[in-house]
């Protein structure tokens, strides 16, 4: 995928979306998963919108940087210890939000 800029599109459902267009050219659509940091850094878990024909979700780790002209820019994290370390925060934040509210009792 490039590393140019991502470009937001119409939230679903108040989640915000974001379009990426490939080497390729073709254009691939994310919904933005949550943001989390890293090392100094800001990371975006991206989820695309269209799942594998398997039925799984593809999950895309970038670094968030500003851009000279003031936009967000997404950069694909290309580091297996960056991605897995970022997706498994990620997990323990969803696993965390989906416990929140859920006493003992349920």
């Amino acid at each position: 995928m490039s590393e140019r800029p991502m470009e937001p599109f119409a939230p679903e459902d108040g989640i915000p979306l974001v379009e990426l267009n490939g080497p390729d050219g073709q254009v691939y659509r994310f919904r933005f998963g949550a943001m989390v940091p890293y090392a100094g850094e800001e990371y975006a878990v991206l989820i695309e919108l269209e799942d594998t024909p398997e039925g799984e979700e593809q999950v895309l780790i970038t670094r968030v940087e500003k851009a000279e002209d003031g936009n967000l820019e997404f950069i694909v994290a290309q580091e297996e210890d960056v991605i897995r370390t970022v997706f498994d925060k990620y997990l323990k934040m969803s696993v965390q939000a989906g416990l929140e509210g859920v006493s003992d009792a349920e």
